[in-house]
């Protein structure tokens, strides 16, 4: 690690303007602690010591500056090995395959794909060393670590008919070990090799139930190891990580990054994402009432006021359709937050304004899955969550926060509505445009519910 230079970037990082001292020497000392280690260590903002949303802004404000990469990581659902890593979300696939587990899946863009940083070449020329880092669930049978020209053995008892896989976590090598036929009580034993390609020697074992003894020797240059488990691996969740979901919720994302969209035919899966419409009430009025200058001007505070409000809880405004907004948030307590405090915000603004000049809002938010695509050169969402949420919106009073099943359910949205004092919940089963059947919905009343007006 070249130290002159990092000092260097990391004093022109701590030159601006609204950079956040704290979090850069949080940064500074991960840095300093890992740099004793053989290879580059990918840096994975959650693993510092520090609040996520201070560190991320930094970090994403030292890659123009050449003092950190940005790696976009895809990951196997059930192995949780890299199967795929970007420098840009124009080269992200929706698509991605995994030849540990030979398994295609999709690149859920919440789920499965990461985002790390790593120091520029500049400073660290080291290569990173990308291991696979089987889920904690995952039962191992044998596990061994073996350097260069090293042997090292094993025993494990294997007492299922059934099929294992062998794996070394930093080289990829692999291969099956089939346990079939009748028990013995006689010791199996077998020899593997690290060859330096990246494979064993042997890709395919076949043994009886009982004790088997592994001879792993290590031909290859590097560190090698050797890891049992049965093939069948259920998927679950990658360890606590900054997602691809999370990083384009970055506003320090969009400002820094803004060439970075999918390719126009490429689609990304989303898990779950909490989508919120609003709308101006009367705003076709306000613009007789006010001619087309003058109501514009009032529009345009309603969007200063509420982007202020979305991205201050982390949220990203996706588009303005007239004066309507669409935003996006990683969870229904950030959207809720958000819209109280712009509804309070309003309130404020109302008072220093004539009556038709007055800004009310009404609200929708809905959580569900769906599609990341690229609109018009912008990420935008797609689907039927998107299509409920705008529905939604419309069913709403001014003043009025109205929501789906699924975020009634959610236990910390409702423990934050009690948190602001909204108490006066009710539940509806209404007709939305488009979706068919009636559908449940819920109506919080909010102090600045205005029921004069629609």
């Amino acid at each position: 690690m070249n130290i002159n230079i990092l000092t260097e970037k990391l004093k022109i990082l701590k030159e601006r303007p609204a950079a956040f001292i704290p979090a850069i020497e949080a940064i500074h000392d991960w840095l300093l602690q890992s740099s004793a280690a053989p290879f580059q260590q990918r840096i994975s903002p959650v693993d510092i010591n520090f609040p996520l949303n201070k560190v991320v802004p930094e970090l994403l404000h030292g890659v123009p500056i050449g003092l950190f990469d940005l790696n976009w990581e895809v990951h196997c659902p059930q192995c949780h090995a890299i199967t795929q890593e970007y420098q840009s979300l124009s080269q992200a696939a929706g698509n991605a395959y995994c030849e540990n587990c030979r398994a295609e899946f999709e690149a859920d863009f919440a789920k499965w794909v990461n985002v790390t940083f790593s120091l520029n070449k500049e400073i660290d020329k080291r290569e990173p060393l990308l291991s696979c880092e089987l889920p904690d669930e995952t039962e191992i049978f044998l596990r061994l670590k073996v350097e260069p020209t090293e042997t090292k053995s094993a025993i494990m008892n294997l007492s299922d008919v059934d099929s294992y896989r062998y794996i070394c976590p930093l080289t990829k090598s692999q291969g099956i070990l089939t346990i079939s036929g009748a028990k013995t009580d006689v010791l199996q034993e077998f020899s593997l090799e690290q060859l330096a390609n990246n494979k064993f020697n042997l890709a395919k074992l076949q043994a009886h139930p009982g004790r088997i003894k592994i001879n792993l020797t290590n031909s290859a240059k590097i560190m090698a190891g050797l890891v049992i488990f049965k093939d069948a691996l259920p998927q679950h969740p990658l360890p606590p990580r900054l997602s691809g979901l999370e990083l384009i919720h970055y506003p320090e994302f969009h400002t820094l990054f803004g060439e970075q969209i999918l390719s126009s035919r490429e689609q990304m899966k989303v898990a779950a994402v909490t989508t919120l419409f609003t709308d101006i009430t009367g705003s076709t009025e306000m613009y007789e009432r006010l001619g087309d200058i003058v109501a514009y001007n009032v529009v345009r505070d309603h969007f200063d006021i509420l982007f202020t409000h979305i991205e201050q809880q982390g949220g990203t405004v996706l588009k303005t359709i007239g004066d309507a907004v669409m935003a996006s948030f990683i969870s229904n307590e950030a959207a809720l937050i958000s819209i109280i405090n712009a509804l309070e915000a309003f309130e404020q603004y109302n008072t220093t304004q004539h009556i038709d000049r007055h800004i009310n809002i009404k609200t929708g938010i809905h959580r569900g899955q769906a599609i990341l695509v690229n609109l018009n050169e912008r990420l935008d969402y797609f689907g039927s969550t998107i299509n409920k949420a705008a529905r939604i919106q419309a069913v709403a009073s001014s003043g009025e926060i109205c929501f789906s099943e699924q975020v009634y359910q959610d236990s910390k949205f409702i423990q934050t509505m009690k948190k602001f004092g909204i108490e006066n919940v009710t539940r509806h089963s209404v007709n939305l445009k488009g979706i068919d059947g009636l559908q449940t919905i819920y109506k919080a009343v909010t102090m600045f519910n205005k029921n004069t007006l629609l």
